[in-house]
């Protein structure tokens, strides 16, 4: 099984081992590379020097040594014999160090260089030190002068070799190190991909678990993976969102209750006011009729407020869909039919129509978003206002504008009235006061369909809502 820190201080501890030990190795085979590199550098530089330096100074011993055989060959003075006898000696001990610079030499071009050494050495020591013999022994010189030349090229030859040996193990060393950091580069770079991620994947699951909180989905439980402290976060989260839902249920609880309270009155108030519209209690007076009708009118706009209140709830938390083929002038109809009465009283000019019989939609969503901007129409228009409403069909989507007559929405407020409970500067025709959710139960509505509920400019009236509905299948989304 793959270790995975178990906190925070493991996962940042392992994060900084994997990216100083990789270069802690490569350092430590660097410094241990490059020491060997100058040691064999060292030795070579020692070698050649004291080679080059032994053979120049063979050379030049060796001359004066057949000077000073030739000269005491000619005067025959016993002095110069014995300066010869004592360079002899001289120059046999400079032998010795060269020879034990060449024992130390291992490489197999060093071998026929200590051959040929070992020649010239054995050539000087056979010229003898009695001055009757030295005479005989003047050839001698010839051939170790001869040798010697030999002996300083295969010096030079030598010392050229070792140099492109150092030159070929450096650049040898170039590519190992080369080598080695491409290699430490792929270690690194895999741990810290593996580091990445097992901090990203709580992260992320994090930021998904709060997205889903932030747009109401409380139905996954939360469990989040990786160090301690993230899992923490994750139970803390999750007691979060068990909470939430909670107040949740008992917010929508809450609300059915008090629909169930607000409509029982409600409807008495309703069915009151309607016996009385009918003379059920008696014949009423022109002045008490226009009273009845006042509280009739204003008791279906509270219901109707109610309704749109507890609409908006119920298409925040349900976007499942019951779609089905309506047929659109006859829900136009019975729309207009409810707000009959409104429209008479304002004496409002309605023009209704479209190229599209019947659609594919939900129709209690749809019903609430136009009855919402047919309301809102209505209520904001003018005395003697028109109302215009119109539909057709657009590349597979229904489109509708629903436009009236009154005082166009300033620019400041386009981008807000679809928000919950915002209430414009524009005042609204009739003694109750909206609750500013309509427009955001209508926009709610379109985008469970997957439209869009928008302003657009009118060639005529100064208001005017489009909403796009594309073509759903009738068996539900």
């Amino acid at each position: 099984m793959l270790w995975r820190p178990r906190s925070i201080l493991q996962l940042m501890l392992f994060g900084l081992i994997t990216v100083v030990a990789p270069l802690c190795v490569g350092i430590f085979y660097t410094v241990q590379t490059l020491d060997e590199l100058a040691r064999q550098n060292q030795i070579v530089n020692q070698q050649t020097i004291s080679l080059t330096r032994s053979s120049q100074l063979f050379e030049s011993s060796l001359l004066d040594l057949e000077r000073r055989a030739r000269q005491y060959v000619t005067l025959g003075d016993v002095d110069l014999l014995e300066l010869f006898v004592r360079e002899r000696q001289q120059l046999l001990l400079a032998l010795e160090q060269i020879d034990s610079t060449l024992a130390n030499i291992e490489q197999e071009s060093g071998v026929e260089l200590r051959q040929q050494w070992q020649s010239l050495d054995k050539e000087l020591r056979s010229i003898p030190e009695i001055g009757d013999e030295i005479f005989a022994a003047l050839p001698l010189f010839q051939e170790l002068g001869e040798g010697g030349n030999v002996f300083r090229q295969q010096v030079k030859a030598y010392v050229d070799l070792q140099l492109t040996e150092l030159v070929s193990n450096a650049e040898d060393i170039q590519h190992s190190l080369m080598a080695m950091v491409a290699l430490l580069a792929v270690l690194t770079l895999t741990f810290s991909l593996l580091l990445i991620y097992w901090i990203a994947t709580p992260v992320k699951q994090i930021g998904r678990q709060i997205r889903l909180l932030g747009s109401g989905d409380m139905s996954q439980a939360i469990s989040i993976s990786g160090p301690a402290e993230m899992q923490l976060l994750g139970n803390e989260l999750e007691w979060l969102r068990t909470r939430l839902d909670e107040l949740e249920q008992e917010k929508l609880k809450f609300l059915r209750h008090m629909s169930h309270e607000l409509k029982t009155p409600l409807s008495s108030l309703r069915e009151g006011a309607d016996l009385l519209a009918e003379g059920v209690a008696g014949e009423l007076r022109p002045k008490q009729a226009e009273v009845v009708e006042i509280i009739s009118d204003n008791s279906r706009e509270l219901q109707r407020l109610i309704e749109n209140l507890l609409d908006y709830n119920q298409v925040v938390h349900s976007q499942k869909l019951q779609v089905q083929l309506t047929e659109l002038a006859a829900l136009w109809q019975e729309l207009l039919l409810s707000h009959q009465i409104s429209i008479e009283r304002k004496q409002l000019e309605v023009e209704v129509g479209g190229d599209v019989g019947s659609w594919p939609l939900d129709e209690a969503k749809f019903r609430a978003t136009l009855d919402n901007l047919l309301s809102n129409a209505v209520n904001y228009a003018p005395q003697l206002g028109k109302l215009e409403i119109h539909w057709w069909e657009e590349e597979n989507t229904l489109v509708m504008d629903v436009a009236n007559s009154g005082s166009a929405i300033p620019a400041a407020e386009q981008g807000k009235i679809f928000e919950p409970f915002y209430q414009g500067v524009n005042s609204r025709n009739g003694p109750i006061k909206g609750s500013g959710i309509g427009l955001s139960v209508a926009r709610e509505c379109m985008q469970a369909h997957g439209g869009t509920l928008r302003l657009e400019t009118h060639s005529e009236l100064p208001v005017c809502f489009r909403l796009s509905c594309p073509k759903l299948e009738a068996n539900g989304v």
